[in-house]
């Protein structure tokens, strides 16, 4: 029968439709008997990986092919002719091999719509039509999400008629924390880069709305020596799937994406969710904050939120059903804002060291970050509101706090790291002020 899935994300569905697909394929078959299409490359990528392992590791001989857009259509093509049981990828790709008549899907069995809120939309629904419109009579529908809408729903059931909706965990994973630190948009990276620093999260997905933003918080974390990898619609096939491999196998420890990455990928061991640019809708909040907290693990998503934008908080604790937390950090913790003396938060247990030289401990300042006074980029000091004080400076070890020096002694300069150092002015040039009187036992400076 054809059925709609709607269970959270992490929750395994994209094995929960696989397994009786891959079950039900006759490999002495020469047709397509499965197209599965998702609304991203790297979901069609990642499905398309899975399939095959599948297939290998219970040595069914069922053949999978990847179509995607991207790729040359030429190399598909001579693909298709090896006869391929299952084709996964995006609707625009396999339309256009429809239209060439290298693709044939009379005999195909089932079509799998991964993220079909994201399919059956303005364009994406116009390829699907054209899709539908070459299956057979035999063919089952089955629509995979973690939300739904009425429009999805209402398109879903023109496609297919006898619709079965099975929904199973429809709400986010207990075991993901929601929390916000508010603060100004132009301070937004430097908290960011704090919030990496402090934590230290074995991984973390950073997102953002526009691929501009993606590279230019990618440069400043690079600059702090923090390995990092963005991952946008502007990016070619190769350069996306570069990012992504380079994350998967821990060589950036940090992935700044657009909301392409927010849909359908598996990544282990996310520990940190950070939203710069805060989603309108809850649903897409849902979607991201799922990149975390994978098959019941805990995740922390941290949202940094402007005055005004602290009604997205609101909406997403209403309309999800979540507790949303306002923090603010102290000394590269996450604590309640409230001052109620709750333990920080903090991702799950892990190794130290989120920086490219991976496993140096922190002492005040991680050794690979450069001073602020000499970084050149972003705010110097911006946690005048939420966190630390603002314009606080590493105090001497002989001056106390609130100290303020005499008006008349002048603080000597450092030596200048872009040329020879300075000479000390001459004593007969320095103020005139009597020198203190000795104290019994007293060293001499």
């Amino acid at each position: 029968e054809s059925a709609m899935l709607v269970s959270r994300t992490g929750s395994g569905k994209t094995l929960a439709y696989l397994l009786p697909i891959l079950a039900g394929i006759d490999p002495q078959s020469p047709h397509v008997q499965a197209v599965i299409l998702a609304p991203t490359h790297e979901l069609a990528m990642q499905i398309n990986r899975v399939a095959k392992e599948l297939s290998a590791e219970a040595g069914l001989g069922i053949r999978v092919q990847a179509l995607i857009g991207g790729a040359a259509a030429s190399r598909q093509i001579e693909g298709l002719k090896k006869k391929p049981h299952i084709v996964v990828g995006s609707a625009g790709r396999i339309t256009h091999l429809l239209d060439l008549g290298k693709l044939k899907l009379r005999d195909t069995a089932w079509l799998v719509l991964d993220e079909a809120d994201r399919l059956l939309v303005e364009e994406g629904l116009e390829h699907v039509r054209r899709i539908t419109g070459e299956l057979g009579p035999q063919t089952r529908f089955v629509f995979v999400s973690a939300t739904e809408g009425p429009a999805t729903t209402r398109i879903a059931k023109g496609l297919a008629p006898d619709l079965k909706f099975v929904r199973v965990q429809a709400d986010i994973s207990p075991s993901i924390r929601h929390c916000y630190l508010v603060c100004e948009e132009r301070d937004k990276i430097e908290w960011l880069r704090k919030a990496l620093r402090g934590l230290e999260p074995s991984r973390a997905l950073v997102f953002v709305h526009r691929g501009a933003s993606a590279e230019r918080i990618s440069e400043r974390l690079d600059y702090h020596q923090l390995a990092v990898a963005d991952l946008h619609g502007a990016r070619d096939k190769f350069e996306r799937q570069a990012a992504l491999d380079s994350f998967r196998k821990g060589r950036a420890r940090v992935l700044i994406a657009s909301d392409i990455a927010a849909r359908g990928l598996d990544i282990a061991e996310v520990e940190l969710v950070v939203n710069v640019d805060a989603p309108s809708q809850s649903r897409d909040y849902l979607h991201r904050a799922g990149r975390t907290g994978r098959a019941g693990a805990a995740g922390l998503v941290l949202s940094l939120l402007t005055e005004a934008e602290t009604r997205l908080a609101r909406r997403y604790a209403e309309e999800l059903g979540i507790a949303m937390e306002p923090v603010r950090m102290v000394r590269g913790a996450l604590v309640p804002s409230d001052g109620s003396g709750a333990q920080p938060l903090a991702p799950t247990p892990r190794k130290r060291g989120l920086a490219a030289a991976g496993s140096q401990r922190r002492t005040g300042r991680t050794s690979t970050e450069p001073p602020a006074s000499q970084s050149g980029k972003g705010p110097s000091h911006p946690e005048g509101r939420h966190g630390e004080p603002a314009g606080k400076e590493p105090q001497s070890p002989g001056r106390k706090s609130g100290a303020h020096p005499k008006p008349s002694a002048r603080r000597p300069e450092p030596d200048r790291q872009d040329g020879p150092p300075r000479r000390k002015p001459a004593q007969a040039d320095r103020p005139a002020t009597p020198p203190p009187a000795p104290r019994p036992n007293a060293q001499k400076p």
